[in-house]
């Protein structure tokens, strides 16, 4: 039998306050690379050369879904605010990502893109694209 990993507990921080609860989660890792294939890069008995690439750089993001909440220090609609208020500014904000056994991550960076709906009778939702700056692991305290 095998042990699933269950999605828990991944909030959006703005200035250390929890602004913001996600309830779908989407990251991506990118690795751009360079061609450094040289003249001496030739397959054995032949004249054909054999490519070769380095990795220069490393992109991610992450794709969100969420709720926004109710700041606790400032009162109604405050949370919601200051989450649409850093999204459009493309303030540094922190998402933290973890599982239920407490093992995740904390990504700091920024959205690229931001989307808020809401109607009666349903809760204040965003959607957006996040952009991965740092990424730590989490390690629960033993």
């Amino acid at each position: 039998m095998s042990d699933e990993i269950k999605f828990a507990e991944t909030v959006i921080e703005v200035e250390s306050e929890v602004v913001a609860k996600i309830t779908s989660f989407n990251r991506s890792v990118s690795i751009s690379e360079e061609d450094v294939t040289g003249a001496e890069d030739v397959i054995a008995g032949s004249d054909i050369l054999q490519s070769k690439f380095v990795s220069i750089a490393k992109g991610e993001t992450a794709a969100v879904a969420g709720i926004a909440v109710e700041s606790a220090v400032d009162g109604m609609d405050d949370g919601q605010s200051e989450l649409r208020d850093a999204a459009e500014a493309g303030e540094i904000i922190t998402m933290t990502h973890t599982k239920a056994n407490g093992y995740g991550r904390t990504l700091t960076g920024f959205f690229t893109s931001y989307e808020e709906t809401g109607s009666v009778g349903s809760v204040y939702k965003f959607s957006g694209n996040f952009r991965v700056n740092t990424n730590v692991p989490i390690t629960p305290a033993s």
